[in-house]
């Protein structure tokens, strides 16, 4: 049995291990994506045990803001309880401190197990277009026609993400294109007011922002009307559409984070839009 870092030569065995485990189309079984999210040590890692030729566990790290932020971890059911996890969460600590958001029930437990924090949840701030008389879901989440190429970027990783459009509105902020379910996932405010003047003049129908609850742009947020996303009709998954989902995101780290620490919407996988089809 080795455990050890991944690299892309191991990318096929990783390619039936995430078949096995993963819905049809993850992200994760197209090797482009592979690639932008632990091609680049820069970014993050894969970290895996192999045995009898292959892939049985697996830890993800994508390294921002000064953390490794634990990802996509599994570990065969006859493996465990055997330490493994452990070693490879070992080898992810090795470059920097451990966190993790959106983690399931069972993760959860295991960080329990592990005595990590739990900070208080993530929230999404959502805001619909305010020409939009009825805001339905059938009426706010639906494809718009946009004229976007002069607004579009792929100036930073985060950016890169294959099948993700990054939109950038000078003075305002930069966001992901959705305009295939009606929005704008804003990822930077710079300043509110342009962000949302230039968003409804392209045509969009609303705008999303999730961020740590610390986040004091959340009071300028609610200033101009942004609300909870329970509050609106807009869910947190829109690929494909999944009514009555709202944001729902644990977030944890091994060590204590300074009082100061916001979650960026690039940390972690949480922020994630979109898959490769």
């Amino acid at each position: 049995m080795e455990i050890r870092e991944a690299n892309v030569e191991d990318y096929d065995k990783l390619k039936i291990f995430y078949l096995n485990i993963y819905r049809e189309n993850h992200p994760l079984q197209n090797k482009e994506f592979w690639i932008w999210q632990y091609g680049d040590v820069k970014y993050g890692r894969s970290f895996i045990c192999i045995d009898d030729n292959k892939v049985v566990g697996h830890v993800g790290a994508n390294f921002s803001g000064g953390l490794a932020w634990i990802i996509n971890v599994y570990l065969e059911p006859d493996y465990r309880g055997k330490g493994i996890l452990g070693k490879l969460y070992g080898l992810a600590r090795e470059y920097y401190p451990l966190a993790a958001t959106a983690a399931n029930e069972a993760g959860l437990g295991l960080y329990r197990n592990m005595r990590w924090y739990r900070y208080h949840d993530l929230v999404r701030y959502v805001k619909i277009n305010p020409e939009i008389v009825n805001p339905k879901i059938e009426n706010v989440c639906k494809p718009i026609n946009l004229e976007i190429d002069n607004f579009l970027i792929d100036s930073t990783h985060y950016f890169k993400q294959p099948t993700v459009q990054g939109i950038s509105i000078k003075s305002g902020g930069t966001g992901v294109n959705q305009n295939n379910v009606g929005g704008l996932r804003v990822v930077d405010i710079e300043n509110l007011k342009i962000l949302e003047e230039q968003a409804w003049g392209l045509g969009y129908l609303w705008l999303d922002y999730i961020t740590s609850w610390n986040d004091l742009k959340i009071k300028d947020l609610e200033k101009s009307g942004w609300v909870l996303d329970y509050k609106t009709c807009v869910p947190w998954r829109l690929n494909p559409i999944e009514e009555n989902c709202f944001c729902d995101i644990t977030f944890l780290s091994e060590e204590p984070l300074s009082k100061e620490f916001i979650v960026h919407r690039s940390f972690s996988d949480h922020g994630r839009v979109g898959s490769i089809k």
